[in-house]
């Protein structure tokens, strides 16, 4: 028989996804664990249905690639009062899966829900707990909603819990090292599809493309690139795939400006890897992430160094490899972005051969074989008395 883990996750299989590097991250973990040899038991906290849901308890379902078996919590007409009762009562759903004995707990994130009943499952079943932290409770203002709160609090118990925490970024990692039992940075899992792409020369082409692939939403800094459109550097043309509530600002942008952007809203993932590689650049305008406590690392960064062009970021934290003179730095507004393309193409050519490295690297730290080789040793060396 096979080892059972556990998934644990905000992303609800069937329905459209809301967050897009969350959602590709989510499924090469479940590709990862069965990769590892496990019967995959997924448990969905997204709350997808707006309206009064039974549980779903042991269904067959699809997360990405992975066959997996489905269980969620039921919902409520209103999301997050049904969230909230499900941080409360979803005690029969432990029960069922303490049932099926599992030897891993692997937690998407430091949500209340995922932390209050994962911990209550490894208290039930001694099975080694995984937390994969991908932001801080309280890296993002969100208002008058109490439930960063109810997270960070739930945060501060799960960290010593953990036999391993997955730190997104290496600030972050070195901020919490002392409070975890076991480390492991993981800024990204690149798809084989993103990591065998064939190197290609760069901005030799008559129009200069500059990609954003990603969640259509102000904190992401898709502002910027509709501030941007109006003022596109000569030879230049935007590229945009994603969704999210600024979906029909860039569609209607998008009419206006048909020589300045390329508008293809919601893509397949394999769409999306050949948009990436017919770009010259690809720009991460991401809100400060300093101002967030160094609290995230967008999943899109390292996608786009393993396409081979040339990445246009806000600052970043760091991670285990060196982007410092790799990259092209502006501070989020539209005036220092049309001043980065227009130094983009002369950087390209003077850093050629030190980019098509760093592609290769990043491609050989986080390609899905790098990450299943490097963390199936850590797995193994937990089990070790």
């Amino acid at each position: 028989m096979k080892p059972v883990a556990v998934l644990m996750a905000s992303y609800s299989p069937g329905f459209p996804a809301e967050h897009l590097g969350a959602t590709k991250k989510i499924e090469l973990v479940a590709k990862l664990l069965q990769r590892m040899g496990y019967e995959l038991h997924y448990v969905d906290s997204g709350h997808p249905e707006q309206r009064l849901a039974p549980p779903v308890q042991g269904q067959a379902a699809v997360v990405g690639e992975s066959a997996v078996t489905l269980w969620r919590p039921a919902c409520l007409p209103h999301r997050k009062v049904g969230k909230l009762f499900n941080v409360l009562h979803a005690g029969s759903l432990i029960d069922e899966l303490a049932r099926r004995k599992p030897q891993l707990i692997w937690l998407y994130n430091s949500y209340a829900f995922e932390a209050r009943w994962g911990m209550a499952l490894q208290a039930r079943t001694g099975a080694r707990l995984i937390l994969e932290l991908e932001d801080l409770p309280l890296a993002r203002h969100r208002g008058l909603n109490p439930k960063p709160h109810l997270d960070q609090w739930y945060f501060q118990r799960l960290l010593p819990r953990a036999d391993m925490v997955t730190f997104v970024n290496a600030d972050l990692m070195r901020q919490y090292a002392s409070r975890v039992q076991q480390s492991f940075l993981l800024p990204s899992v690149l798809q084989d599809a993103i990591a065998t792409l064939p190197d290609r020369e760069r901005f030799s082409g008559a129009t200069h493309r500059l990609g954003y692939f990603g969640g259509l939403e102000v904190d992401k800094g898709v502002q910027t690139l509709l501030e941007l459109v109006p003022r596109m550097p000569e030879r230049w043309k935007l590229v945009v795939t994603g969704v999210g509530s600024l979906t029909d600002r860039l569609r209607d942008i998008a009419e206006r400006h048909p020589d300045a952007i390329e508008f293809h809203g919601a893509v397949a993932h394999r769409d999306v890897i050949r948009l990436m590689s017919g770009c010259d650049a690809i720009v991460n305008p991401h809100a400060a992430i300093t101002e967030m406590d160094n609290g995230v690392f967008p999943f899109k960064v390292c996608e786009a160094l393993a396409s081979g062009a040339l990445l246009i970021t806000t600052p970043l934290p760091a991670i285990d490899l060196d982007l410092a003179g790799h990259i092209e730095t502006f501070d989020g507004s539209v005036n220092e972005l049309v001043h980065a393309m227009q130094r983009a193409p002369a950087l390209y050519a003077r850093r050629h051969a030190e980019l098509s490295a760093l592609r290769h690297a990043v491609c050989q730290r986080y390609g899905e074989t790098a990450v299943f080789e490097r963390f199936n040793q850590a797995l193994h060396a937990l089990e070790q008395p």
